[in-house]
């Protein structure tokens, strides 16, 4: 997944992901009750955010825009109520007991005050 930046405070839209195995392939996270953590901070650093819900997993299909995601994150108010910066997003699923992590870039901005 490539970098993602949001505005300070934004509750929407929801981050679409199009998370794909080893070879390439787009994960199917429909089936096995994948439970999801999502953290954004820094490395080496206690996460500023920690999310576990509002976070859905699906079949997904196609390619990132225009397909359907395999992972939705919502936001709810409040949750991006981060100090404008650049960090890391670390999506981990676990299914079965096996965790896959995935990381990109997340940027926040400042808004106009």
């Amino acid at each position: 997944m490539n970098g993602v930046e949001y505005r300070k405070g934004a509750a929407r839209p929801a981050m679409e992901c199009w998370l794909k195995d080893d070879d390439g392939a787009l994960i199917d996270f429909s089936t096995g009750s994948p439970t999801f953590s999502l953290k954004i901070g820094r490395i080496g650093e206690i996460a500023l955010l920690t999310k576990t819900t509002g976070i859905a997993g699906a079949a997904g299909a196609g390619e990132e825009p225009t397909g359907t995601p395999n992972v939705v994150v919502t936001w709810v108010a409040g949750d991006l109520n981060i100090t404008p910066g650049p960090y890391l997003a670390q999506l981990t699923v676990t299914v079965s007991s096996l965790p896959r992590l995935f990381a990109w870039p997340f940027t926040i901005t400042d808004v106009i005050t």
